[in-house]
């Protein structure tokens, strides 16, 4: 009999303050104590069969703020524009912690950029943006790196052609040649033949990690996987630490001989991202900021979030041009005139004179829906979003899926429409697809200029033995 007064005691006292808390938060699903809404957002992920209607489903119910309970803790939806660039710009460093994955944190133990919080993430954030703008992001530097990278990478095609022709695994030829213009920025040299086996393993052992981790993995505190599921446990934790020495092996190595006086580094030429943060270690001997561990985390950091979303997108513009073949022939035909007929190389100078394959661009990013659930920020304080009360201690997020699929915004969402944004030019700004405010992606310009100068050319197409399918047309 105690015991059972004891169990209704404590079920009615989570009760009473899960109520009470939920009136300082916006509107949502009742909740249950302790599990929240999961059993209602499984429900509702089985019957609409992915995370974005599920996250519609609620907007529709609730509105475009809404509060699910991920067991114990509120989560607010953020689906709105304006909200969220009232949020996550306007009030950017009220916003700018990130919810940390217990599991990350063990590994990292909060180093690197993307799992980081507070005065390191400050500082590596700077370091970085200030380091690329260097090394010419978003300049003509990095668009004739991209090029160059375009017209190796077709040469090796060509190498391999017989009678003009050859077929390519569409997302190998993606991952190599986004992967190679990633690390010729970051340890300045590319892969090709000699070296390109080394790059698929590592994007093996990146895809099988990500395979291995469920959401439970990414909620749990490490001490609770570790005691009650130690088998997986050790195995996350190894596959991050095997990932992060191996991506990172020839910076350590240049690390190591740096210090030691065998390889030198021209402060007035640097060539690559590692040499800019051997540098920076030499100049603050002893810092918890700028070591070799943070530097392994750093390396991988940078190459995950430049591959993986780019990557993706390439694919997505791939197939959506396949099915949309009269959206393929207009932007063939104003690129064609934009370079005099294919005469010379497009060019990102261009970009004020090609509307069309710009709209493109970003409907193929609105379709492409890289972050179906986007990253949790803290709220440290009580406020006020969209009209409601938000009370501290919950997570907030803007969710692209569900922000780009509304049907309020985006007329007849799932059809693949360009036309869209030259209807209403204003419409472009509301596809964000690297985020907002100090936590957006910090690779946003390298990944633009490489979606606007994309392999897709008719080049590669008539080479990959793809009839006529054309992004842009690189003369070569």
């Amino acid at each position: 009999m105690f015991l059972l007064l004891f169990i209704i005691s404590i079920v009615s006292f989570l009760t009473a303050r899960q109520f009470l808390k939920s009136r300082r938060l916006p509107p949502g699903p009742l909740a249950l104590p302790l599990i929240g809404n999961l059993h209602q957002i499984g429900y509702h992920l089985w019957r609409t069969g992915g995370i974005t209607p599920t996250l519609n489903y609620y907007r529709k119910n609730y509105g475009d703020v809404f509060t699910l309970w991920l067991g114990p803790i509120p989560h607010v939806n953020i689906t709105d524009y304006e909200i969220s660039h009232e949020v996550f710009v306007k009030n950017a460093t009220k916003y700018a912690d990130k919810h940390v994955p217990p599991i990350m944190d063990y590994v990292r133990h909060g180093n690197g950029i993307f799992f980081s919080n507070g005065e390191k993430w400050q500082e590596l954030r700077r370091f970085s943006m200030l380091t690329m703008r260097n090394m010419g992001m978003g300049r003509d530097l990095m668009e004739e790196k991209i090029m160059a990278e375009l017209n190796a990478r077709c040469s090796e095609i060509d190498a391999v052609a017989k009678d003009g022709v050859t077929v390519q695994t569409v997302n190998v030829f993606f991952d190599l040649t986004v992967g190679s213009v990633i690390n010729n920025i970051l340890m300045g040299f590319r892969f090709d033949e000699r070296n390109k086996t080394r790059f698929l393993t590592f994007k093996h052992m990146l895809d099988e990690a990500m395979e291995s981790f469920s959401p439970l993995d990414l909620t749990l505190p490490a001490w609770v996987l570790k005691r009650f599921f130690p088998k997986s446990f050790n195995a996350m934790v190894n596959d991050q630490h095997k990932i992060m020495d191996y991506v990172s092996e020839d910076a350590v190595k240049r690390s190591r001989d740096y210090l030691n006086g065998d390889y030198e580094i021209d402060p007035d030429n640097v060539e690559d991202f590692v040499d800019a943060f051997l540098l920076k270690m030499k100049q603050n001997p002893g810092s918890d900021i700028y070591n070799e561990t943070n530097l392994k985390v750093l390396v991988m950091d940078l190459w995950i979030t430049g591959q993986e979303t780019t990557t993706m997108t390439l694919i997505s513009a791939f197939i959506r041009f396949l099915n949309n073949p009269k959206v393929m022939d207009k932007v063939r035909e104003e690129l064609m005139k934009i370079t005099d007929g294919g005469i010379r190389s497009l060019s990102l100078k261009d970009k004020n004179n090609t509307p069309y394959y710009t709209a493109t661009l970003a409907e193929i990013q609105r379709h492409a829906s890289i972050l179906n659930v986007n990253f949790w920020r803290i709220n440290h304080e009580p406020t006020v979003i969209g009209g409601h009360p938000v009370d501290s201690g919950c997570f907030i997020a803007s969710q692209l899926s569900a922000l780009h699929t509304n049907e309020k915004v985006f007329e007849d969402p799932d059809r693949f429409d360009p036309d869209r944004f030259l209807r209403n030019e204003k419409l472009i700004q509301q596809v964000i697809p690297f985020g907002l405010g100090k936590r957006s992606c910090l690779g946003e310009a390298l990944a633009k200029a490489e979606l606007y100068l994309s392999p897709l050319s008719e080049d590669v197409a008539a080479r990959s033995g793809v009839d006529g399918l054309l992004m842009s047309p690189v003369r070569r």
